[in-house]
Protein backbone atom coordinates (compact mmCIF):
# COMPACT_ATOMS: atom_id res chain seq x y z
CA UNK A 1 0.00 0.00 0.00
CA UNK A 2 1.04 3.54 -0.64
CA UNK A 3 1.04 6.47 1.70
CA UNK A 4 -1.60 8.32 -0.31
CA UNK A 5 -4.97 8.71 1.26
CA UNK A 6 -7.72 6.49 -0.05
CA UNK A 7 -10.23 8.03 -2.37
CA UNK A 8 -13.42 6.96 -4.11
CA UNK A 9 -11.58 4.91 -6.74
CA UNK A 10 -10.09 2.71 -4.03
CA UNK A 11 -13.49 1.78 -2.67
CA UNK A 12 -13.76 -1.52 -4.62
CA UNK A 13 -14.60 -4.84 -3.07
CA UNK A 14 -11.61 -7.08 -2.68
CA UNK A 15 -13.30 -9.99 -4.45
CA UNK A 16 -14.30 -7.94 -7.53
CA UNK A 17 -12.40 -8.42 -10.78
CA UNK A 18 -13.08 -4.83 -11.76
CA UNK A 19 -10.09 -2.61 -12.28
CA UNK A 20 -9.91 1.05 -11.67
CA UNK A 21 -11.73 3.29 -14.03
CA UNK A 22 -8.63 5.18 -14.85
CA UNK A 23 -6.91 1.95 -15.73
CA UNK A 24 -9.56 0.56 -18.10
CA UNK A 25 -8.29 -0.25 -21.61
CA UNK A 26 -10.26 1.47 -24.32
CA UNK A 27 -10.39 -0.75 -27.44
CA UNK A 28 -11.93 0.97 -30.45
CA UNK A 29 -14.69 -0.90 -32.28
CA UNK A 30 -13.54 -2.71 -35.34
CA UNK A 31 -14.63 -1.28 -38.71
CA UNK A 32 -16.22 -3.56 -41.25
CA UNK A 33 -14.08 -2.00 -44.12
CA UNK A 34 -17.03 -0.74 -46.21
CA UNK A 35 -16.03 2.91 -46.18
CA UNK A 36 -12.49 2.33 -47.60
CA UNK A 37 -13.93 0.14 -50.32
CA UNK A 38 -16.42 2.81 -51.32
CA UNK A 39 -13.67 5.42 -51.34
CA UNK A 40 -11.47 3.26 -53.57
CA UNK A 41 -14.40 2.57 -55.96
CA UNK A 42 -15.28 6.27 -56.27
CA UNK A 43 -11.65 7.14 -56.88
CA UNK A 44 -11.32 4.50 -59.61
CA UNK A 45 -14.51 5.76 -61.25
CA UNK A 46 -13.22 9.32 -61.26
CA UNK A 47 -9.91 8.21 -62.75
CA UNK A 48 -11.70 6.26 -65.49
CA UNK A 49 -13.95 9.18 -66.39
CA UNK A 50 -10.99 11.51 -66.46
CA UNK A 51 -9.09 9.18 -68.78
CA UNK A 52 -12.13 8.81 -71.04
CA UNK A 53 -12.73 12.53 -71.54
CA UNK A 54 -9.29 14.09 -71.07
CA UNK A 55 -6.88 11.70 -72.78
CA UNK A 56 -8.43 12.06 -76.28
CA UNK A 57 -8.23 15.83 -75.99
CA UNK A 58 -4.57 15.61 -75.02
CA UNK A 59 -3.77 13.56 -78.09
CA UNK A 60 -3.67 10.13 -76.44
CA UNK A 61 -5.84 7.40 -77.97
CA UNK A 62 -8.74 6.55 -75.73
CA UNK A 63 -10.57 3.30 -75.29
CA UNK A 64 -13.30 4.09 -77.84
CA UNK A 65 -10.89 5.52 -80.39
CA UNK A 66 -8.77 2.41 -80.22
CA UNK A 67 -11.84 0.22 -80.64
CA UNK A 68 -13.06 2.27 -83.59
CA UNK A 69 -9.73 2.11 -85.35
CA UNK A 70 -9.39 -1.58 -84.70
CA UNK A 71 -12.89 -2.27 -85.96
CA UNK A 72 -12.48 -0.03 -88.97
CA UNK A 73 -9.25 -1.68 -89.97
CA UNK A 74 -10.85 -5.07 -90.60
CA UNK A 75 -13.67 -3.35 -92.43
CA UNK A 76 -11.24 -1.50 -94.64
CA UNK A 77 -9.18 -4.60 -95.18
CA UNK A 78 -12.31 -6.57 -95.95
CA UNK A 79 -13.38 -3.89 -98.38
CA UNK A 80 -9.98 -3.89 -100.00
CA UNK A 81 -10.02 -7.64 -100.16
CA UNK A 82 -13.46 -7.60 -101.76
CA UNK A 83 -12.31 -5.10 -104.35
CA UNK A 84 -9.21 -7.15 -105.02
CA UNK A 85 -11.20 -10.33 -105.47
CA UNK A 86 -13.97 -8.60 -107.43
CA UNK A 87 -11.60 -7.63 -110.21
CA UNK A 88 -10.38 -11.16 -110.94
CA UNK A 89 -13.91 -12.52 -110.61
CA UNK A 90 -15.15 -9.86 -113.02
CA UNK A 91 -12.35 -10.80 -115.38
CA UNK A 92 -13.27 -14.46 -115.16
CA UNK A 93 -17.03 -13.87 -115.36
CA UNK A 94 -18.96 -15.13 -118.37
CA UNK A 95 -19.96 -11.55 -119.22
CA UNK A 96 -16.34 -10.57 -119.76
CA UNK A 97 -15.63 -13.56 -121.95
CA UNK A 98 -18.90 -13.21 -123.84
CA UNK A 99 -17.74 -10.04 -125.51
CA UNK A 100 -14.89 -11.71 -127.40
CA UNK A 101 -17.22 -14.62 -128.13
CA UNK A 102 -19.88 -12.25 -129.45
CA UNK A 103 -17.29 -10.42 -131.50
CA UNK A 104 -16.00 -13.64 -132.93
CA UNK A 105 -19.54 -14.81 -133.67
CA UNK A 106 -20.40 -11.49 -135.28
CA UNK A 107 -17.23 -11.63 -137.33
CA UNK A 108 -17.91 -15.20 -138.36
CA UNK A 109 -21.50 -14.42 -139.28
CA UNK A 110 -20.41 -11.31 -141.18
CA UNK A 111 -17.77 -13.25 -143.09
CA UNK A 112 -20.27 -16.05 -143.77
CA UNK A 113 -22.75 -13.47 -145.01
CA UNK A 114 -20.11 -11.97 -147.28
CA UNK A 115 -19.28 -15.39 -148.67
CA UNK A 116 -22.96 -16.25 -149.18
CA UNK A 117 -23.75 -12.91 -150.85
CA UNK A 118 -20.76 -11.67 -152.90
CA UNK A 119 -22.98 -9.32 -154.95
CA UNK A 120 -21.93 -5.72 -155.44
CA UNK A 121 -25.13 -3.99 -154.35
CA UNK A 122 -23.71 -0.53 -154.99
CA UNK A 123 -23.67 -0.92 -158.78
CA UNK A 124 -26.31 0.47 -161.07
CA UNK A 125 -29.35 -1.69 -161.84
CA UNK A 126 -31.85 -0.56 -164.47
CA UNK A 127 -35.44 -1.50 -163.63
CA UNK A 128 -37.58 -1.18 -166.79
CA UNK A 129 -41.35 -1.49 -167.06
CA UNK A 130 -42.22 -3.73 -170.00
CA UNK A 131 -45.99 -3.60 -169.35
CA UNK A 132 -48.64 -0.91 -169.55
CA UNK A 133 -49.14 -0.86 -165.76
CA UNK A 134 -48.00 2.51 -164.43
CA UNK A 135 -45.56 2.63 -161.54
CA UNK A 136 -44.52 -1.00 -161.79
CA UNK A 137 -40.83 -0.14 -162.27
CA UNK A 138 -40.88 2.10 -159.17
CA UNK A 139 -42.33 -0.73 -157.11
CA UNK A 140 -39.59 -3.13 -158.25
CA UNK A 141 -36.87 -0.49 -157.69
CA UNK A 142 -38.17 0.10 -154.15
CA UNK A 143 -38.04 -3.62 -153.47
CA UNK A 144 -34.41 -3.74 -154.59
CA UNK A 145 -33.58 -0.72 -152.43
CA UNK A 146 -35.04 -2.55 -149.46
CA UNK A 147 -32.75 -5.48 -150.26
CA UNK A 148 -29.68 -3.23 -150.12
CA UNK A 149 -29.26 -2.18 -153.76
CA UNK A 150 -28.37 1.52 -153.61
CA UNK A 151 -28.59 2.40 -157.34
CA UNK A 152 -31.80 0.83 -158.64
CA UNK A 153 -33.11 3.20 -161.36
CA UNK A 154 -36.74 2.80 -162.57
CA UNK A 155 -37.66 3.43 -166.25
CA UNK A 156 -39.66 2.16 -169.22
CA UNK A 157 -38.67 -0.62 -171.62
CA UNK A 158 -38.48 0.57 -175.24
CA UNK A 159 -37.59 -2.78 -176.84
CA UNK A 160 -39.61 -5.72 -178.01
CA UNK A 161 -42.41 -6.63 -175.56
CA UNK A 162 -41.59 -9.56 -173.32
CA UNK A 163 -43.89 -12.34 -172.16
CA UNK A 164 -42.19 -12.72 -168.79
CA UNK A 165 -39.79 -10.76 -166.62
CA UNK A 166 -36.11 -11.20 -167.43
CA UNK A 167 -32.76 -9.99 -166.08
CA UNK A 168 -30.11 -9.04 -168.65
CA UNK A 169 -26.46 -9.01 -167.69
CA UNK A 170 -23.28 -8.22 -169.61
CA UNK A 171 -20.57 -10.89 -169.27
CA UNK A 172 -19.65 -13.41 -166.61
CA UNK A 173 -18.44 -10.66 -164.29
CA UNK A 174 -22.07 -9.58 -163.79
CA UNK A 175 -23.59 -13.03 -163.62
CA UNK A 176 -23.44 -13.39 -159.80
CA UNK A 177 -24.85 -9.90 -159.32
CA UNK A 178 -27.62 -10.58 -161.89
CA UNK A 179 -28.55 -13.76 -160.04
CA UNK A 180 -28.79 -11.79 -156.77
CA UNK A 181 -31.08 -9.23 -158.43
CA UNK A 182 -33.27 -11.96 -159.89
CA UNK A 183 -33.50 -13.68 -156.51
CA UNK A 184 -34.53 -10.46 -154.75
CA UNK A 185 -37.28 -9.82 -157.31
CA UNK A 186 -38.40 -13.43 -157.70
CA UNK A 187 -37.43 -13.63 -161.39
CA UNK A 188 -36.19 -16.91 -162.83
CA UNK A 189 -35.08 -15.91 -166.35
CA UNK A 190 -31.54 -14.56 -166.86
CA UNK A 191 -30.13 -13.67 -170.28
CA UNK A 192 -26.56 -12.70 -171.09
CA UNK A 193 -26.58 -9.85 -173.62
CA UNK A 194 -24.32 -6.89 -174.29
CA UNK A 195 -26.93 -5.19 -176.53
CA UNK A 196 -29.30 -4.05 -173.79
CA UNK A 197 -27.04 -2.01 -171.48
CA UNK A 198 -23.57 -2.08 -169.93
CA UNK A 199 -25.32 -2.36 -166.55
CA UNK A 200 -27.63 -5.06 -165.28
CA UNK A 201 -31.13 -4.44 -166.61
CA UNK A 202 -34.40 -5.85 -165.38
CA UNK A 203 -37.34 -5.91 -167.78
CA UNK A 204 -40.62 -6.46 -165.99
CA UNK A 205 -43.20 -8.65 -167.68
CA UNK A 206 -46.97 -8.85 -167.17
CA UNK A 207 -46.69 -11.55 -164.46
CA UNK A 208 -44.61 -9.38 -162.13
CA UNK A 209 -46.42 -8.26 -159.02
Amino acid sequence: MTDHPRDEFDRVPAASARQGVHRERLIPARSNGLAPKLAVGVLALLIGLGSFFLLPRLGFPGGNDGGTSSSSSPEASATGGGAATAEPSGTASPGATSEPDGTATGGASASASDEADPADRAQTVNVLNGTGAPGLASVAAGRLAGAGWTSALPGNWAGVPVDASVVFYNGEDQRADAEAVAEDLGITDLVESADVSPAISVVLGPEFQ
